[in-house]
């Protein structure tokens, strides 16, 4: 099984991003509220840690300074493809930024790959200025998305799949590291699809279940996370925490 983030997406980053590439939308709501969790302002330096390629930038305010950040080598590289600039290809634990030099620190979706969390927190609190904000946004450990994942997605991943999920102990390793909680909460949004046949192969290429027909991806979507309530029955019902954690 493949364990980390750089490891995982050496080998199916182009996949996912061909899915975020035919579907730029699916996760619009997902982005949205990330970046209103961000409370970003114009004159602001930004760090998208990890950044893939460089999805979030269209929902930041344009007079804004971001930096992506990749462990990644394909997601760097699709990064830069995608026209975005100040790309740095770095650990997580040792990023090549000056202390208290940045005002925003965004993390979505990425950490239930990171092992050592910890020194993670304690990397971000060293960069942030004072009164700057770290903004979480992942899988919840025990959530519909997290069996999702170590469900489906570990049996009909060539790769398997075996999250390291945030739970109750992330806050304390925030406060460790110094930080302040400030919001913190459960949000529940759609992923919006056109037709079925766009779900399954977005859900196909993102999550690379290269062993899944479109019959049983529809199947396990539905028993796991459910479609977003509506007449559109090929929006999925997808969850994260939210979190900011303040220096």
């Amino acid at each position: 099984m493949f364990s980390t983030y750089r490891e995982i997406f050496a080998a199916r980053g182009d996949r996912y991003h061909r899915a975020m590439t035919l579907h730029p939308h699916a996760r619009r709501e997902e982005f949205r509220l990330v970046s209103q969790l961000a409370q970003v302002e114009p004159g602001q330096i930004v760090c998208d840690l990890p950044s893939g390629g460089g999805y979030l930038d269209a929902f930041f305010p344009s007079a804004v300074k971001v930096l992506h950040v990749e462990t990644s080598e394909v997601f760097a590289q699709l990064c830069r493809l995608n026209g975005r600039s100040n790309i740095f290809l770095s650990a997580l634990d040792c990023l090549p930024f000056q202390r208290n030099s940045v005002d925003r620190i965004v993390s979505l979706a990425a950490l239930h790959h990171v092992a050592d969390k910890p020194s993670l927190f304690r990397e971000s609190y060293r960069l942030l200025r004072p009164g700057g904000t770290l903004c979480i946004a992942d899988v919840w450990a025990g959530s519909s998305v997290a069996d999702f994942l170590d469900g489906f997605v570990n049996d009909y991943n060539s790769m398997g799949h075996k999250g390291a999920y945030i739970d109750a102990g992330t806050a304390v390793q925030l406060q460790e590291a110094g930080f302040t909680i400030g919001r913190h909460f459960m949000a529940t949004f759609p992923w919006r699809f056109e037709s079925i046949a766009a779900m399954t192969g977005f859900v196909q290429l993102l999550f690379g279940v290269d062993r899944a027909t479109e019959p049983e991806i529809v199947h396990f979507v539905g028993k796991y996370l459910g479609f977003w309530p509506g007449q559109n029955r090929s929006d999925i019902t997808w969850e994260l925490c939210l979190m900011q954690a303040v220096k």
